[in-house]
């Protein structure tokens, strides 16, 4: 309910762009955002007005209710996969993946972009990593903390949970715009939080 509340407070916005777009313009303090994310923060902060400092990026598992037993984390991405053609090309296609997922240069590939590596040989490596940036080493703190207390959840595979999703935030969004104007029409905070609870516990 409290997040609710802040939905309708303005004190957490569902936007359409990047959270770390409007980090770098200090229009907000934190965002939340996926792991690869790291790729698009710049060295410093630019303000509307031009002035610019730098940035010292913090980085933090994710929020969860107190008391939850085991917080879970979202886990999605890109996969790979073959069409089904002859025999010759599946085994190339196989050797392939053998050679992209080896422990360190899967290692190296994640420790480039801020993605999870996908075995668990170059995750355990990544504590001896040389680490050229400390932002990622910070990312990569947080992914082993994460590895650790939370349990993974794979986005659903049912037909049209991409649109039903989009579709959930594009009413979000709306209501987030419309919400001062209702306020100053003289519906109640309770209400609203009430209204945007129930929103959120249909899509659930």
């Amino acid at each position: 309910m409290e997040f609710a509340r802040a939905l309708v407070q303005g004190d957490i916005l569902v936007s359409d762009l990047y959270s770390n777009t409007q980090v770098m313009t200090g229009e907000t303090l934190a965002g939340l955002g996926s792991s690869a994310a790291i790729l698009y923060y710049n060295d410093v902060v630019t303000y509307p007005d031009n002035t610019t400092e730098p940035t010292d990026l913090l980085l933090a598992p994710l929020p969860h209710a107190a008391g939850t037993a085991t917080p879970l984390m979202p886990q999605a991405g890109v996969g790979l996969c073959a069409f089904k053609t002859t025999d010759q090309k599946a085994e190339a296609a196989a050797v392939f993946l053998r050679w992209l997922t080896e422990q360190q240069r899967n290692l190296e590939f994640a420790a480039d972009t801020g993605y999870m590596p996908v075995s668990s040989a170059a995750f355990d490596a990544i504590a001896d990593y040389p680490f050229e940036q400390q932002s990622y080493q910070r990312l990569y703190d947080v992914y082993n903390a994460m590895r650790i207390q939370n349990t993974p959840v794979s986005e659903p595979g049912i037909v049209g949970y991409h649109a039903k999703t989009k579709t959930f935030y594009d009413s979000l969004r709306q209501r987030q715009k419309d919400y001062p104007q209702r306020l100053a029409g003289g519906e109640t905070l309770e209400a609203l939080t009430a209204e945007t609870w129930q929103l959120l516990c249909d899509n659930a």
